[in-house]
């Protein structure tokens, strides 16, 4: 979580950060009931990977996670301020360092979401689930930075790639804590 010092200030912050993390303009919530029923496979909550649990067992992630959310609802939860701000000046002509400014931005005000999700996850759970939270969320911060480092290529597209994918990632978390916050 990039900005979690934002958020030290106190609950107004965190009110602050809560109501501007709604949908983007007339995107539905994103609802976790709406996920498929739960398959014999789950996925690792460290690796991503799919996982066959043994019969009867119940892993740490499929106690609590959520399905990941889908590649629409990614996009439905940026917020207007990123169209409005790719769509205008030198990004709205593909000026990459423009363009990268826009997605910094966006990933600055989704960060303030993640940790208010985040927050809200923990508060739901009892401490054997908050501690299983932290070391879960820990791992998706390694993953979700050295998966997008892994995207670069040198060029000066990368100002637009890795903030692009570091904010996708960070929108994709946040709504797996939300659903998890219930």
């Amino acid at each position: 979580m990039l900005n979690a010092h934002l958020l030290r200030g106190g609950g107004v912050a965190l009110l602050l950060a809560v109501a501007a993390c709604g949908q983007g303009e007339g995107a539905a919530p994103a609802d976790a009931s709406a996920a498929p029923a739960a398959a014999t496979t789950v996925r690792d909550p460290v690796t991503q990977t799919p996982t066959a649990p043994a019969a009867g067992a119940q892993t740490a992630a499929s106690r609590h996670a959520p399905p990941a959310p889908a590649r629409d609802q990614i996009a439905a939860a940026r917020s207007p301020e990123l169209t409005r701000c790719l769509e205008s000046g030198d990004a709205a002509n593909g000026v990459s360092a423009a363009m990268g400014r826009c997605f910094n931005a966006e990933l600055r005000r989704q960060d303030g979401c993640l940790n208010a999700a985040y927050r809200t996850a923990m508060a739901a759970l009892d401490a054997a689930g908050q501690a299983r939270l932290r070391t879960e969320e820990r791992a998706w911060i390694r993953r979700r930075d050295a998966g997008c480092a892994e995207a670069a290529t040198g060029g000066s597209i990368d100002q637009v790639e890795i903030p692009g994918c570091l904010l996708d990632e960070t929108i994709r978390r946040r709504l797996v804590l939300e659903a998890i916050a219930g």
